[in-house]
């Protein structure tokens, strides 16, 4: 990163996080005065790290500036890993994607070598984007890690893949950042996904609000006061761990009746394929013979929009499972909004009414007063855009209290 001076640093994390950062806006965000503010401005739009971006009305209806991150500043990559297969996004600092790629994840079938594996697989990928012909001009300043299971996001540790198997309180971050020599950050996919909301999603402008992921796992990020919280150890609002009593599947984290075994993509099709093995009458049976078609979520969907009985009423059994999930995140965290997210949100016409059923079964009406459910409009890179974004912010905090310069 640029060598900044720490009040530096503070303008720029605040345009950074600021959804209209005026001079005043930015006064209020680092309690800096306005004299200060506007010579330090000029330093960096002098640096070409800043620009005006156009004009707002302040309050007094005269107006403002707006200031912008010049890309030039660095990058950011992003990666998300999954079963099988990882994505690599590269951000600017204007927050533009410019890089984003999906590669085939090998696993290795030795637990001793797993995470070395994993490891070995994303380096030689990151090596040739950061080798890349817009790393000449726009330096490499950070990456982020969007990993499925738990993640201590302070200490950097991979707590558990869980449905990732044999991953255990590994140091993964260490692993990169010696090879890279360049800041790594890890972050849990919910809260990835919760950060890139509450940047431009249905989260932006709201200072209390729970998303849901539902994805490889189910997860949830919380924002408290417009901070995303973490918990002590960086696994709060694990969700999909919550044990429901008319659940009988054994979950990867070896209890029985977790909500994540059947609110999960993973979840979602081993429920359907075990009435499919049961012999219901479906047109999803075709997916189920030997040589058939292979079952898949989108297959699911399409069955249950051309009224296969099966497929909807497994949705709508599901959705009342979902229902629980949000009724017990409103109860315990009051949210202005709640917001449903990842793959598995394709379902969401087939999941609002038995989801909004059991919210107004169970949670008492004066927690839903100007309370509202939102299902967002998912597309397969925003974990990994999250997490590049989050690094970027993260540097900069680190920055700031004396880490990387």
């Amino acid at each position: 990163m640029r060598s900044f001076s720490k009040s530096e640093i503070r303008i720029i994390k605040s345009i950074f996080s600021l959804e209209n950062p005026t001079r005043t806006a930015i006064a209020r965000e680092t309690r800096l005065s306005l004299v200060k503010i506007s010579s330090i401005l000029n330093i960096l739009e002098n640096k070409r790290c800043i620009r005006k971006a156009g004009k707002t009305k302040t309050k007094g209806g005269r107006p403002s500036y707006i200031f912008q991150l010049q890309p030039e500043i660095g990058c950011s990559i992003g990666v998300l890993l999954e079963l099988e297969s990882f994505r690599i996004v590269v951000i600017d600092f204007s927050k533009t994607l410019i890089y984003d790629e999906v590669f085939a994840l090998k696993l290795s079938s030795d637990q001793d070598s797993h995470i070395r594996n994993i490891v070995d697989q994303v380096s030689a990928k990151l090596d040739k984007v950061i080798g890349a012909s817009f790393s000449e001009k726009k330096s490499i300043i950070s990456i982020g890690l969007a990993l499925p299971g738990m993640v201590d996001t302070q200490r950097k540790i991979w707590l558990q893949g869980l449905q990732l198997t044999g991953i255990t309180h590994v140091h993964i971050a260490t692993e990169l950042q010696n090879r890279f020599k360049i800041p790594i950050f890890i972050e849990d996919n919910a809260r990835a996904l919760t950060y890139i909301e509450k940047l431009k999603g249905f989260g932006k402008g709201i200072n209390n609000f729970v998303l849901i992921y539902l994805g490889l796992g189910m997860g949830t990020g919380i924002v408290i006061d417009n901070k995303i919280y973490r918990g002590f150890h960086g696994i709060a609002g694990e969700i999909g761990h919550i044990i429901h009593a008319d659940n009988t599947y054994r979950c990867s984290c070896n209890n029985v009746g977790c909500l994540e075994t059947v609110v999960s993509a993973p979840g979602i099709l081993r429920v359907f394929k075990d009435r499919l093995n049961e012999g219901v009458i479906s047109t999803l049976q075709k997916c189920n013979t030997q040589g058939g078609d292979y079952l898949t979520i989108e297959k699911i969907l399409a069955a249950a929009l051309e009224g296969d009985r099966l497929a909807q009423s497994t949705l709508f059994e599901t959705g009342r499972f979902l229902g629980e999930a949000c009724s017990i995140l409103i109860k315990l965290f009051n949210p202005q909004r709640l917001i449903i997210s990842g793959y598995v949100s394709i379902f969401k016409d087939f999941f609002r009414e038995p989801v909004h059923q059991v919210i107004n079964q169970r949670v008492i009406p004066e927690m839903l007063t100007d309370f509202e459910i939102l299902f967002t409009e998912y597309s397969s890179n925003q974990e990994a855009c999250g997490a590049a974004l989050l690094a970027l912010d993260n540097l900069l905090t680190e920055s700031l209290n004396g880490g990387w310069e």
